[in-house]
């Protein structure tokens, strides 16, 4: 199992070789709206039992309608305006915090609860594969550096955890 999941994920990286970074962001759209369609049947329930009980289906819509407008139209500001401060913000408060701190936060609750977290699928087959291809592309093109990218990482961390405990479990 592990040797074919190595080989998928080999293959789609090839399939990506020579596709610029502002091309191969419109991957986190696609991505996030299949996390999405794998989350929406079941995770309202499951943040109710787990996280909070007064969480609704219309909070989820509302902070995950809201997420795929954003991430269809980061493509296009990144396009429109490709510069180092644009891309860093992108990274830093849409895509890390969406893609790789979800993978984070699915497979935690996952181990956490003991049971499935809806949208744990995605996170782990599809997510890392996205972060690593969008990521190594912006580092091959010069358009964040090592020091700013760990900046980026601890900025996407905060703010996803502040994002969970506000919108899922209501801390705050």
């Amino acid at each position: 199992m592990q040797m074919h999941l190595r080989m998928a994920f080999d293959r789609t990286i090839g399939r990506t070789a020579g596709l610029a970074f502002r091309q191969l962001i419109w991957l986190f759209p696609i991505a996030y709206a299949l996390h999405v369609l794998e989350e929406l049947p079941h995770f309202t329930n499951w943040a109710r039992r787990y996280a909070n009980a007064s969480f609704t289906m219309r909070d989820y819509l509302i902070v995950h309608l809201t997420g795929i407008v954003v991430s269809v139209a980061a493509p296009f500001v990144v396009r429109y305006f490709p510069n180092r401060t644009v891309i860093f913000v992108f990274l830093t408060f849409i895509f890390t915090p969406a893609v790789l701190f979800n993978i984070i936060f699915h497979a935690g609750a996952t181990v956490a609860y003991g049971v499935y977290s809806p949208g744990l699928l995605t996170a782990i087959t599809i997510y890392p594969v996205v972060f690593f291809v969008v990521s190594s592309q912006a580092f091959r093109e010069r358009l964040i550096t090592k020091r700013l990218m760990t900046i980026s990482l601890l900025l996407a961390g905060l703010f996803h955890a502040a994002d969970v405990s506000h919108n899922v479990f209501k801390v705050w």
